[in-house]
């Protein structure tokens, strides 16, 4: 359970992505880079996928979304965990809260999807890419 993650893939009415900068890299098992990414985070026991995907958003970028559904379930080709990815809509347009884990995240943006090779250092998931409409 520890290396199951849960991560969102936000929208808002632009047609923009929600995503993250981490404070400190990780460096994934391949030895790339990993700094920007969609919001999410581990499992915690005795809660479902949908209940960590809101809490994760809400905590590292102070929105608040609603779980649509899982678009995908892979092991990352980098990391080597295991990654449901949630398509996820805007409860409201603005934050709601401030970030929490400020010690954690740096940056909290909206792209363009077709930017989104700009920020990311690892591969973005297939099924994310058709959601997303990235070629």
């Amino acid at each position: 359970m520890n290396n199951f993650v849960v991560v969102g893939i936000v929208l808002n009415k632009k047609g923009e992505v929600l995503i993250i900068k981490r404070k400190k890299p990780e460096i994934t098992e391949t030895g790339k880079e990993f700094i920007w990414a969609f919001p999410g985070g581990k499992i915690e026991p005795n809660e479902t996928r949908e209940e960590r995907v809101v809490k994760e958003i809400l905590v590292e970028t102070g929105y608040k979304v609603k779980p649509l559904r899982q678009i995908h379930l892979r092991i990352h080709p980098d990391s080597f965990v295991m990654i449901a990815y949630f398509l996820c809509e805007l409860e409201q347009d603005e934050p709601v809260q401030e970030i929490e884990e400020v010690d954690e995240i740096e940056e909290v943006r909206w792209v363009k999807p077709e930017e989104l090779k700009n920020y990311f250092t690892t591969d973005i998931d297939p099924e994310v890419k058709k959601i997303l409409n990235i070629v």
